[in-house]
C-alpha cells in the first residue's frame, strides 16, 4: 500500500509539472518575442531587461524563499504559488485591452511570476525525498525532469502551431496570438494546483537547526532571514556544496543569457524567421534534453555524480561553439540550427539530474529547502545577469558570436572546476 501511494504521489507530481511546464514553455516562446514585436526602438536591450526582471527574484528573494520552504509545509507552499501565478497571467489580456501592454508591464508580470516560482521550485525538490526511498532518488529525479523535456517539446511545438493557426484563422496583428499563449499558460497553473492538492504525504517536522516543514513558525525561533543566513553558512561550509554552487553560478552566467535572449536574436535576426520557428528551435533542444534524461534514468545511478556533473558543464558550453559557423553569411540552414541545439540539449541532464540527486543524498531534510533555493539562485538568478549582458551585447554583437563567447566560457568553467574542486570531483 505504501509503495502504491508513493507511485501515486510521484505520478501526480509528474502530471502537474508536465501541464504547468508546458504552459511555462508557451510563456518562454512568447514573452521575449512579444517584446521584440511591440517595441520598435532598442528592442534587444528591452528584451534583455525583461528577461532580467523575470529572473531577478531568484537573486533578491532566493535565500528567504528557501528559509520559508524549510519553515512551512512544502505542499502548501506549492499550492499558493500555483494559484498566484495562474491569476497573474489572466490579467495580461485586460492590460492589453486597456492599452498598457509594453516592455515594462510585461517585465513587471514576469518579475511577479518568478517571485512565486522562487518558492515552488525548492519546495518541489525538497518534497521528493518524502515521496521515494533514497535509493530511488536518481530515477525519481530523472522521471520528474522528463516532465520538463516533454513539456518543452509539447509547449514549444504547441506555441508554433497555435500562432500559425490563429494567423490562418484571420487573427489580426502579431500581438494577439502571443497574448493568447500567455493566457493559456495561466490556465495550466490551475491544473497543477489540482494535481498537488491530491498528493497525500506525511510532512513531519524536519529536525536540526530549529527548522521545520510543519505548520507555521514556532514562537521564539530565529527570523526567516537569520535561518536563510544559517543555510548559506551551512552550504558554504561544505566543500562539495561550495564547489557545486560556484560552478553552477559561473556556468549559468555564460550559458543562460544566450539560451533565452540569444536564441530569440538568433532566430529573428540571424535566420530572419518568426515566432513559430523559435518555438520549433526550442523544441529541438527539448528533444535532445529528453533523450539525455532517459539515458540518465537508465544508467546514471551507476556512475559517479561528481564526474557526470563536471563533464556535463564542459559539454554544456562546448556544444554552443559550432553556432559560430552561422557568422558566415552563406550559412543560414535552419535544419543545421535544429540539429546543433538538439545536441546541446543532450548534455543538460548530466548537470540537472546529477546535481539534484547529489544534494538530496548529502543534505539533511532540515536544510533541503534552503540549499535548493541557493541552487535556484545560482541557476536562475545568474540568468538575470547573463540575460542583461546578452541583451546589451546583442546591440553590437551578432547572435553566433554570442553563442561562441558563451560556449567558450561555459566549457572553460567546467574544466577549471574539475581541477579546483576535488571534493566535488570525487563524489560517488
Amino acid at each position: 500500500m505504501r509503495a502504491l501511494r508513493a507511485h501515486r504521489n510521484l505520478l501526480l507530481l509528474w502530471a502537474g509539472q508536465f501541464v504547468s511546464q508546458t504552459g511555462d514553455f508557451l510563456f518562454q516562446a512568447a514573452v521575449l518575442f512579444l517584446v521584440l514585436t511591440i517595441e520598435t526602438e532598442r528592442a534587444a536591450l528591452k528584451a534583455g531587461i525583461v528577461s532580467t526582471l523575470e529572473t531577478l527574484p531568484f537573486l533578491l528573494f532566493g535565500l528567504l524563499a528557501g528559509s520559508l520552504v524549510d519553515r512551512y509545509r512544502r505542499r502548501r507552499i506549492m499550492l499558493v504559488s500555483d494559484a498566484a501565478r495562474g491569476l497573474l497571467l489572466l490579467t495580461v489580456p485586460l492590460i492589453w485591452r486597456l492599452g498598457g501592454l509594453n516592455w515594462l508591464s510585461i517585465g513587471v508580470i514576469a518579475f511577479l511570476l518568478s517571485s512565486f516560482s522562487t518558492l515552488f521550485n525548492p519546495a518541489r525538490d525538497a518534497l521528493i525525498p518524502r515521496l521515494v526511498p533514497r535509493e530511488r532518488l536518481v530515477q525519481a529525479n530523472a522521471l520528474i525532469q522528463t516532465s520538463t523535456q516533454l513539456a518543452m517539446l509539447l509547449g514549444t511545438f504547441l506555441a508554433g502551431a497555435l500562432v500559425s493557426l490563429q494567423k490562418a484563422a484571420g487573427v489580426r496583428g502579431d500581438v494577439a496570438p502571443l497574448v493568447g499563449l500567455l493566457v493559456l499558460d495561466g490556465l495550466t497553473f490551475f491544473i497543477s494546483f489540482g494535481a498537488v492538492w491530491l498528493i497525500r504525504v506525511d510532512e513531519a517536522p524536519a529536525s536540526g537547526s530549529g527548522a521545520e516543514a510543519g505548520r507555521g513558525a514556532a514562537r521564539g525561533r530565529p527570523s526567516p532571514w537569520r535561518e536563510a543566513l544559517e543555510g548559506l553558512r551551512y552550504a558554504w561550509g561544505s566543500p562539495v556544496l561550495r564547489g557545486l554552487l560556484l560552478l553552477t553560478a559561473v556556468d549559468n552566467f555564460f550559458i543562460m543569457g544566450p539560451a533565452f535572449v540569444g536564441a530569440n536574436l538568433f532566430v529573428k535576426r540571424t535566420l530572419g524567421l518568426e515566432a513559430q520557428h523559435l518555438a520549433f528551435f526550442q523544441a529541438a533542444m527539448a528533444l535532445g534534453w529528453l533523450l539525455g534524461t532517459l539515458w540518465m534514468g537508465r544508467y546514471g545511478r551507476r556512475l559517479p555524480k561528481g564526474k557526470l556533473l563536471l563533464f556535463g558543464i564542459v559539454m554544456d558550453g562546448a556544444t554552443y561553439l559550432p553556432f559560430l559557423v552561422f557568422a558566415l553569411p552563406e550559412v543560414r540552414s535552419y535544419g543545421l540550427a535544429l540539429g546543433l541545439i538538439a545536441l546541446h540539449g543532450l548534455f543538460i541532464p548530466l548537470i540537472t539530474v546529477a546535481r539534484t540527486s547529489l544534494i538530496q543524498e548529502i543534505v539533511p531534510s532540515a536544510y533541503l529547502g534552503r540549499v535548493f533555493a541557493l541552487v535556484n539562485l545560482t541557476v536562475v538568478g545568474f540568468m538575470a545577469l547573463s540575460s542583461f549582458t546578452t541583451g546589451a551585447l546583442g546591440e553590437v554583437v551578432s547572435a553566433p558570436y554570442l553563442f561562441g563567447l558563451a560556449g567558450a566560457g561555459g566549457a572553460l568553467s567546467g574544466l577549471l572546476g574539475a581541477l579546483v574542486f576535488r571534493a566535488l570531483r570525487t563524489q560517488p
